[in-house]
């Protein structure tokens, strides 16, 4: 299970909480924090999209291109 998938599922435990809150005022707070454990999925999703390693340029420079079939 990843981190957003936590994520998510606590923001679904929170709903389910904020649903059998007993004042509006606590409904009010457990509803606002699913929406930040929601808010943190999507930052943690579009980082984990993000996590492309890039190649240092000296150390491209020593890779074959395999582009060109010329190794």
């Amino acid at each position: 299970m990843t981190k957003q998938d936590d994520y998510r599922r606590n923001a679904g435990e929170t709903l389910e909480l904020a649903l059998r809150a007993g004042t509006s005022a606590d409904k009010g707070r457990l509803l606002a924090l699913a929406e930040k454990w929601l808010d943190l999925a999507d930052r943690a999703t579009r980082i984990a999209g993000n996590k492309v390693r890039q190649v240092h340029p000296l150390v491209r420079s020593k890779i074959p291109d395999r582009s060109t079939g010329l190794d």
